[in-house]
């Protein structure tokens, strides 16, 4: 029995790793992105495909460092939806094959997955959980900056970008932290 606990403590340190260096690549990819086109006015190709399970890893390492409980199961469960739907999104980017649901599932699992995180395990999750909750007014701010040129809706999200680093840096910092006990 101690064999199994050792077991799940080593995968869920394994994925918390995971998750840590999928914020910061996610993040990195929509800095990427944002700045490319406030600069060349084009999207990379694949910057924005590659960020969505990124971001579903990030927010499953995330929530594996906090308190076992209702809020964790739902937050893990739906960072699982977030990177499947956004692997398939960015299936759908490599091979053009037009599946843009698995997008707006994505995107909504990890929005949902961010809220339902606990807030009282400090730096990660209380950081993500912020993320979630200013993700829809950044995108509102976006839309009234791109009234005045398109390019400007990068902005915010250049932001969002630079937070979800924040917190795969942080969940790198505290993967030596043992993840909540059962």
């Amino acid at each position: 029995m101690a064999h199994l606990a050792a077991l799940r403590t080593d995968s869920s340190a394994r994925l918390i790793r995971i998750g840590g260096a999928a914020g910061l690549i996610g993040g990195l990819a929509w800095v990427i992105k944002g700045v490319t086109i406030l600069v060349v006015g084009e999207q990379p190709p694949l910057a924005f495909g590659l960020a969505l399970p990124m971001f579903g890893l990030s927010l499953l390492g995330v929530a594996l460092l906090t308190s076992r409980g209702t809020r964790r199961t739902i937050a893990v469960g739906l960072a699982w939806l977030a990177v499947i739907a956004g692997a398939m999104a960015l299936w759908t980017e490599l091979f053009d094959s037009g599946w843009d649901q698995s997008i707006a599932v994505s995107s909504l699992a990890l929005l949902l997955g961010q809220v339902a995180l606990p807030r009282s395990d400090g730096a990660p999750a209380a950081l993500t959980f912020w993320i979630g909750v200013a993700t829809l007014p950044a995108l509102a701010v976006g839309g009234a900056l791109a009234e005045i040129d398109e390019r400007l809706l990068e902005i915010p999200l250049v932001c969002v970008g630079l937070a979800w680093m924040l917190v795969g840096w942080l969940t790198l910092r505290r993967r030596h932290g043992t993840p909540a006990s059962p």
